[in-house]
C-alpha cells in the first residue's frame, strides 16, 4: 500500500493543504505519520473517504451532514439529509427563476428608457416590491448575517441521538441543549379548544411520557431535568403560566430568537399580517401588523417532515390572537406571535396538525444526572 504525502494529495485532488488539515481536525479523514518523515501521509482508505467527501461537497451537502452520512451505516440519516437538501434546492431554483424574471424586466425597462441616467425608482415601485417581498434571502446572506452577530450560528452541529438527528443549540458544563433537526410527529397541542398553558397542556404530558419512554435506558439517563420558564406574550400580554420541571420541552419565542437568529423585530415590535388579495391563494404578507415576525432568519427556522414536505411547528409560549392559542413557527419560518389554535377539528380530520420539534438538555456523560 503506497502512502501519499499531503502535498501529493493536495495536487491530485485539487484541495489545499489547509483544507486537508481542516478535514482532519474535525475528524472527517485521518492521516498517518512515518517515523522518518515529518509530514502527513494518507493511505487508500483515507483517499477513498476524501473522494466521497469531495463528491458530497460538490452536491452541496453541508459539512455538518457529511460526517453523519459517512459515519452511519443506516440509510435513515442520509435519506432525511438528502430530502432536506432537495427541498432547499427547490426553494433556491424557484427564487433564482423569480430573480431572473425581475432582472429581465429591469433590463427591458432600462433599454426602453430615454433618460441618460438610470432611474432607480424602478426598484421600489409597488409592483416590483410585491414580487420581491416574497423572495427569501440566499443562504449565503443568512450565514453572513449570522456570522456577524455570532460566529457559532453560522454552521450548526448535528448529532444522532435515539432515533433522530438533533441540532445542538448550546453547549455548557458538559451538557448540550438539542432540538430535533426535523419534525418527529404531528399532533394537536391539546385535545380540546380551551385556554391552556404549557404547564397543563397534553403536549407536555406526551413529550415527558410516551416520547421520553421511546429512548433506551442509557439515553434516558443522559436526558436532564430542566427548569422550564417563559414570559407572557411580549406583544399581546397573554399569560404564560407557571414554571415547570421537564425532561423534554418545546422552545419559547425567546429561545427561538436566541438560537435561530435575532433581527430585533421581537423586541422592536416589528410585525406583519397576512392580507387577502382576490385571485391570490393564501394572500400576501404586509408589514406593520402584530401577527408574526417575518425576517431574514425565516429559512433557519423552516423545517421538514420525514417525507420531505414542509411543516409548521409548535412552541410552548402563549399565543395572542383570540383564545385557545399557543405560539408556532409557520411554513416559511415566520414566528407567529398571534399563535395557532391548540386544537381544531378540521386539522384532526385532515391529519394536517402542527409539527413537534422536541428540545432537551442531555449530558455528554451518561453518569451525570444533575439538573440543567
Amino acid at each position: 500500500m503506497e502512502l501519499k504525502t499531503i502535498n501529493h494529495v493536495s495536487k491530485a485532488y485539487g484541495i489545499s493543504t489547509r483544507m486537508l488539515r481542516y478535514y482532519e481536525d474535525i475528524g472527517l479523514i485521518h492521516s498517518q505519520r512515518k517515523d522518518d518523515y515529518a509530514y502527513r501521509v494518507y493511505d487508500d482508505t483515507a483517499l477513498l473517504r476524501l473522494q466521497q467527501i469531495i463528491v458530497l461537497r460538490k452536491l452541496r451537502v453541508p459539512m455538518k451532514h457529511i460526517q453523519i452520512i459517512l459515519d452511519n451505516l443506516q440509510t435513515s440519516e442520509a435519506l432525511v439529509i438528502f430530502i432536506q437538501n432537495i427541498n432547499e434546492l427547490d426553494d433556491e431554483i424557484k427564487n433564482l427563476s423569480t430573480i431572473r424574471d425581475i432582472l429581465i424586466r429591469l433590463l427591458g425597462e432600462l433599454r426602453h428608457s430615454k433618460d441618460i441616467y438610470i432611474n432607480y425608482s424602478l426598484l421600489t415601485n409597488s409592483s416590483m416590491l410585491s414580487i420581491v417581498e416574497n423572495l427569501s434571502l440566499s443562504k449565503n446572506l443568512i450565514k453572513e448575517a449570522s456570522s456577524m452577530e455570532n460566529p457559532k450560528k453560522a454552521e450548526a452541529k448535528i448529532i444522532p441521538f435515539g432515533k433522530h438527528l438533533w441540532r445542538v443549540l448550546e453547549e455548557k458544563d458538559g451538557k448540550m441543549l438539542i432540538i430535533t433537526e426535523n419534525i418527529v410527529e404531528e399532533r394537536s397541542y391539546h385535545s380540546e379548544a380551551v385556554n391552556i398553558t404549557w404547564e397543563h397542556c397534553e403536549m407536555r404530558q406526551h413529550l415527558n411520557g410516551s416520547f421520553y419512554e421511546s429512548f433506551t435506558l442509557e439515553e434516558q439517563l443522559q436526558i436532564q431535568e430542566t427548569q422550564v420558564s417563559d414570559r407572557d406574550n411580549p406583544w399581546h400580554g397573554t399569560e404564560c403560566g407557571n414554571p415547570t420541571v421537564d425532561k423534554i420541552f418545546l422552545l419559547s419565542y425567546d429561545e427561538v430568537i436566541k438560537y435561530f437568529g435575532d433581527s430585533g423585530d421581537l423586541q422592536g415590535g416589528q410585525g406583519w399580517n397576512w392580507t387577502h388579495i382576490e385571485g391570490l391563494e393564501g394572500g400576501v404578507a404586509v408589514k406593520g401588523g402584530t401577527e408574526f415576525i417575518n425576517d431574514q432568519y425565516n429559512s433557519t427556522r423552516r423545517v421538514y417532515k420525514a417525507d420531505g414536505s414542509i411543516s409548521w411547528w409548535w412552541l410552548r409560549s402563549p399565543g395572542g390572537q383570540g383564545q385557545h392559542t399557543t405560539g408556532s413557527i409557520g411554513l416559511i419560518g415566520e414566528i407567529f406571535l398571534c399563535g395557532d389554535d391548540v386544537w381544531m377539528r378540521s386539522r384532526e380530520e385532515s391529519g394536517s396538525n402542527g409539527g413537534i420539534r422536541p428540545a432537551m438538555w442531555i449530558s455528554c456523560n451518561s453518569d451525570d444526572r444533575g439538573m440543567s
